[in-house]
Order: structure tokens, then sequence, then C-alpha cells
């Protein structure tokens, strides 16, 4: 029974032992698959950043060769422009050419023709000759005349300087006079338009009254401003027939009272008239 019961207990220390050691083992073995998984993992962070490097610089290099690309088509199109214009310009100095080509067979056949026309003028040189040997004797006769004309020209320029000082004269005195002129008529202008007082036989405009036939009193739209004073004797006209006469009696600067003379006129056509004329007696 003792033998029994070692037994069992060696069978369960056994058992514990292998049970600890397969759990240390297990123990052991996550924790190097956990190790190797952290390597995994770092390698593969590692992978994903050169990949992202490798991307970025490859799309670097896709626009260093987009940018090449595009400096190489400018290049061609200003290589495109420049072929253009050297071949325009070899036109125009084709052309050029051309135009100084026939200017030069112009120019060949004018030098011809003048030398045609040498030979005559060989002769008209010689006649030119003579012509010039006989001007040559008339010189000393020519420079008397000069001289003549030279002291008529020193007569003139004096009497021109006589006329200018009498010139000079009457324009100073045509300036005062139209000056004194000026004011003379301004003067008289505003003694017309502005003379504050009436001479007989002046006609003074009406255009606006009041009539009291009973007191026989009329007042006028007219004053001072028109020149009439106290007690002056007014004709009353309407279209150039005479109305009445009329007194002043009082006078304002713009207006006036009147009396109406009685026994001369018919005071009563004034009654609805719009406007008549006064006329200083």
């Amino acid at each position: 029974m003792l033998k029994l019961k070692y037994s069992l207990n060696f069978i369960a220390l056994l058992l514990c032992l292998i049970s600890a050691w397969k759990y240390f083992s297990t123990q052991a073995e996550n924790d190097f698959l956990q190790n190797e998984l952290n390597n995994m993992q770092t390698k593969l962070a590692e992978l994903e950043l050169a990949v992202k490097e490798a991307k970025a610089g490859q799309i670097d290099k896709i626009n260093r060769e987009k940018r090449k690309n595009s400096e190489l088509e400018d290049a061609s199109d200003a290589m495109a422009d420049e072929v253009a214009d050297l071949e325009r310009k070899r036109d125009e100095v084709k052309i050029t050419l051309e135009i100084g080509t026939k200017k030069e067979e112009e120019l060949s056949s004018e030098i011809q023709e003048n030398k045609l026309k040498m030979t005559g003028i060989d002769s008209e040189v010689l006649k030119s000759e003579q012509s010039f040997r006989g001007l040559t004797l008339e010189i000393p006769n020519l420079q008397q005349e000069i001289a003549n004309i030279h002291t008529q020209i020193a007569q003139e320029e004096q009497k021109k300087l006589e006329l200018e000082s009498l010139l000079t004269t009457y324009e100073d005195e045509t300036r005062i006079l139209k000056a004194h002129y000026d004011c003379t008529v301004e003067a008289l202008k505003k003694d017309f338009y502005e003379h504050p007082w009436l001479e007989r036989g002046e006609r003074v405009k009406v255009s606006s009254s009041t009539l009291d036939l009973e007191s026989g009193i009329l007042m006028l739209s007219v004053g001072k401003n028109k020149g009439i004073e106290e007690k002056m004797l007014f004709s009353v006209q309407i279209d150039g027939k005479n109305i009445c006469q009329i007194r002043i009696k009082n006078v304002a600067f713009d207006h006036c009272v009147a009396m109406i003379v009685p026994l001369l006129g018919t005071p009563k056509d004034l009654t609805g008239a719009s406007d008549f004329d006064l006329i200083y007696l």
C-alpha cells in the first residue's frame, strides 16, 4: 500500500514536472514566436518605408523626366521658330539680291546713256568756258552796278527807319485816341441806359396799374427807378391814342400814386387796360 502511494506520488510529481516542462517550453516557444513576429513587423515597416521612398524617388524621377520633356519641347519649338525666322530672312535676302541685281542692270544702262551724253556735254563745256570768259570781262561793270545797288539799299534803309519812327508816333497817338474814344462811348452808353431822369417827350412803359375812377387816383408800377418825380405831368396813351393826363402826387422807388387831371380825355378807357405808355409833358 505504501509502495502504491509512493508510486502515485512519483507519478503525480512526474506529471507535474512534465506539465511544468511543457508549460515553460510552450512559453519559450511563444516568446520566440513573439520575437519573430516583432522582427517581421520591423522588417515589414522597413520594407514599407523603403517602398515609400522608392515610390517618392520614382515620382521625382518621373517629374524630372516630364520637366526634361517640356524643356526639350520648348527647345524644339524655339528651334522651329528660329528655322522659320532664318527661312524668312533667307527669302528677304533673296528678294534683296534680286532687287540689287535689277538696280545694277539699271545703273549699267544709265552709265551707258551718261557716257553717250558726255560726248555732247564736252561741247557745252567749251561753250560755257567761252561764256565764262565773256562774263569775266563783264565783272567790273557788274561790281560797279552792285556798289550802286548797295548805295540805294542804304538810302532805302534810312527811309525805312524814318518811316518806322513816324509809324511808331502815329501808333501811339492812335492808341491814345482810341482809348479816349472807348471811354467816351462807354460814358455815353452809361448815360443813355442808366440816367435817372426823364426828358420832356420821353416815354415810360407801364405794365400794371390800379385805377380808382371815383377818387381819380391811379397807382402805377414805376417810380424813381424810372426817373419819375413828384408833380410831373404825363399824358397817358394806349396804342398811340391819348386817353387822359395825370400828375404825380407821391413817389416811391418802384411805384407811385398819380391824380387824374379832370375834364381832360376819357379816363374810363383805362379800365381793364393791361399796359400803357406815359409821355412826359
